[in-house]
Order: C-alpha cells, then sequence, then structure tokens
C-alpha cells in the first residue's frame, strides 16, 4: 500500500455483512450490531483522527421499491446517527450512499405517507446540519454500469469534507454508447 497503514473498522447489524467485510478485510475491526447502539469512542477512541467515514444508512424506507406500504420515521432516522458520530469524532471525510430517494426525505403524514409539500426538508436539514458541522458538502446520482459494473442501479452518493479539502468525484470510464469521454461500452451482467 505505499507505506500507508490502514485501521478500518465495519459496523452493520446484520452478520453476513459482517462476515463479508471480515473476508475482504481480514485485519479490520468488526461490530455485528446497530449503530445506534455502538459508542463512537468505543471504535476509535477520543484522540483519533477518521479519514474517511462511509455510510449506508437504511434506505427500505425511502425506496420506491416499497411501493405504497406505509413507512417508519424510526427506520428514516438511521441517517441522523452518522450526525452523532460526526459530533463525537473528528473526522475529515464522509461519503454516505443511498437510494436516489434519498433527496426527498421529508416528514410522513398520519397515513405514514410521506407529505408532499414537506419533499426534500429533512434531506435539506440533514445537508444544512452537515455544513453547520463545517463540511463542505455535494451529492450526484451515479450509475454503476458508468464505472464499469455490471449493473444499471443509481445511487445517491454524498460527499463532505472539512478543512477546504477538495471533493474530488470519480471520471466515468463506461458508457451505454461508448463516447470520446468513455471509451468502454458498459459491461454485461452475462459476460462476469
Amino acid at each position: 500500500t505505499g507505506g500507508w497503514r490502514f485501521d478500518l473498522a465495519a459496523v452493520n447489524h446484520w452478520q453476513r455483512a459482517i462476515e463479508t467485510h471480515q473476508l475482504n478485510h481480514p485485519t479490520s475491526r468488526a461490530y455485528c450490531q446497530d449503530m445506534a447502539a455502538l459508542n463512537p469512542l468505543d471504535v476509535f477512541g477520543a484522540r483519533d483522527r477518521v479519514d474517511l467515514l462511509w455510510a449506508s444508512p437504511e434506505c427500505t424506507h425511502h425506496s420506491v421499491a416499497r411501493g405504497g406500504r406505509p413507512r417508519s420515521d424510526q427506520g428514516r432516522a438511521s441517517a441522523w446517527l452518522i450526525l452523532k458520530w460526526l459530533s463525537e469524532l473528528y473526522v475529515r471525510r464522509v461519503i454516505l450512499e443511498n437510494v436516489p430517494e434519498f433527496v426527498n426525505w421529508g416528514p410522513l403524514g398520519a397515513d405514514g405517507q410521506p407529505l408532499k409539500s414537506q419533499k426534500g426538508t429533512t434531506f435539506r436539514a440533514f445537508v444544512s446540519a452537515l455544513q453547520a458541522m463545517g463540511y463542505k458538502v455535494e451529492w450526484r446520482m451515479l450509475c454503476a454500469a458508468d464505472y464499469g459494473d455490471p449493473t444499471t442501479r443509481t445511487r445517491l452518493f454524498i460527499q463532505a469534507a472539512r478543512g477546504g479539502a477538495r471533493l474530488v468525484w470519480p471520471e466515468p470510464t463506461h458508457a451505454r454508447a461508448p463516447t470520446l469521454f468513455a471509451h468502454r461500452p458498459w459491461v454485461p451482467a452475462r459476460d462476469v
């Protein structure tokens, strides 16, 4: 790794995710528990600086894949836990990944459905909270196929950085129809 020393830690409530992480990163520390039940200082220590916190808050209560079923404000609240971690640790850079509908995050009505008149207000409050903590924040929708992955799944990525650090986004390497900027075609799943 060119002289870099990595101290990786993973937190997930799903045992299979922890097992997969441990197979890919055998020297990392892994915690199979809910992020809300874990003290950030027990993971990283009070004096440690964290270079990167990657978070994928629960998305099932934001996704359109849920159809018309009622949602849960509790399930939608897990993104706020990231702010708790950022307030207790010095984190230089944060990347969040979620479903595209996360930008529509807003309060729910009595029927358990998002209030259309409040669409995106909670998302904007979340971004404002990151900015109030000293982070520069940007977000984009990225299609995995544009970067060589054999799926056209699109996800929202939010980057936040402290201390004047630049936010750098990857350049697409692939395209449905190759162009001057992306010379390779999308990779079909059948070729994997």
